[in-house]
């Protein structure tokens, strides 16, 4: 985490830490204590969603295979010069790919 998102969480964990502080000091320890559940499994909720929103479509996690070289393969095999991921990816002037009785891949694909 860097950059902003990281000041972020820092300044939300602290201003957290303050606003429980002063419940405690306000009120008693069993209303504090009930906020304290609360205010956790909102802050849960939000994690979880900042963490799956984020994750989709990141241009930071796009996989590259760039001028790669020559790959062989025989009896089965498996040759590839170029991305294998569930994700997608982009494959740029890759090397050439051969398999004798296997599957060969240049570009990008799911899986084999």
């Amino acid at each position: 985490m860097q950059g902003w998102k990281r000041n972020a969480v820092v300044i939300g964990c602290l201003m957290l830490i303050l606003a429980m502080g002063a419940t405690w000091v306000l009120v008693d320890l069993n209303t504090a204590g009930q906020a304290a559940s609360v205010i956790g499994c909102v802050i849960g909720i939000v994690g979880l969603l900042f963490t799956l929103l984020s994750a989709r479509g990141s241009a930071d996690t796009v996989s590259r295979a760039v001028r790669t070289g020559r790959a062989t393969t025989t009896g089965g095999g498996r040759a590839n010069t170029g991305i294998v991921s569930a994700g997608g990816g982009q494959a740029e002037d890759t090397g050439e790919a051969t398999s004798h009785g296997g599957t060969a891949n240049t570009g990008v694909t799911d899986g084999f």
